[in-house]
């Protein structure tokens, strides 16, 4: 997705501690992603590897379970600035994905500007949409998994002001063929992007006209994101947010290490 100016992220405020872990070295090719690249910014991060001569910070990783690989909870960009520059080995945190300490949810897009073509371009690239009313109910069923379109389970529903909403469809396929959509038209000045880590910031931002629509998903289990790894499938960006019960104190890795 691209990164601008055009897009803000607005991150919830947690209180969790730093704490010092002494990174594992693990194979590159052990690592599975489960949310696509953003270029943009793995090119950034290519530029400060570089310039560091090292990796500032380890990836989060969890074993997957029934093979031999790890999911890549946190540091997506950072393995795969790693691995084109031709490193074997990445410094890692291991962790229990499912521990009860980790906990995911999800990110919501909002945008301001025109909806006309926004929804014109999704129905051309294969999402089926439906208009409908009552936004209370619609959240509620969208994020229960009950919200449906064609018989499949919505990727959004799209809240405005104006007491209607829309349903999109095609749930993960449709999710990733929506977040190009937002990413085309950001991309070219047509609309200005926030990702909203609480949907409450979002609703607040839209009552308050910051932005004109809200982008409502259900965020993703655990176990559905460890089904879409070892499927070899990867998500849109941002579309897990992870808390963790403590944050990595940052620890630098030669590159010459990891070679």
């Amino acid at each position: 997705m691209g990164q601008s100016a055009k897009v803000r992220v607005k991150i919830p405020k947690y209180s969790i501690p730093k704490r010092k872990v002494t990174p594992t070295l693990l194979d590159i090719n052990d690592l599975l992603p489960h949310e696509e690249i953003i270029h943009e910014r793995l090119n950034a991060l290519l530029d400060m590897i570089l310039e560091l001569d090292a990796v500032d910070m380890p990836i989060i990783a969890a074993p997957i379970p029934g093979i031999s690989k790890y999911l890549i909870v946190d540091g997506h960009h950072r393995w795969a600035a790693l691995k084109k520059l031709g490193a074997k080995r990445v410094p890692a945190i291991i962790i229990n994905y499912f521990s009860p300490e980790i906990r995911v949810y999800t990110w919501y897009p909002g945008f301001k500007g025109n909806a006309g073509e926004f929804l014109e371009l999704v129905n051309e690239v294969g999402v089926d949409i439906e208009i409908d009313t009552d936004s209370e109910d619609a959240i509620k069923s969208v994020k229960s998994g009950k919200c449906k379109v064609s018989g499949r389970e919505c990727a959004f529903i799209m809240l405005g002001k104006n007491g209607k909403y829309f349903k999109l469809g095609g749930w993960l396929e449709g999710q990733k063929k929506v977040v190009k959509v937002l990413d085309k038209l950001t991309s070219v000045g047509k609309l200005t992007m926030t990702w909203y880590g609480l949907l409450e910031d979002a609703l607040k931002d839209l009552r308050e006209d910051e932005i004109d629509y809200v982008l409502v998903r259900r965020g993703l289990t655990k176990n559905e994101v460890m089904k879409v790894v070892k499927a070899g499938k990867v998500l849109p960006p941002k579309t897990t947010r992870h808390v963790l019960p403590f944050m990595p104190e940052k620890v630098y890795t030669k590159l010459s290490m990891l070679m």
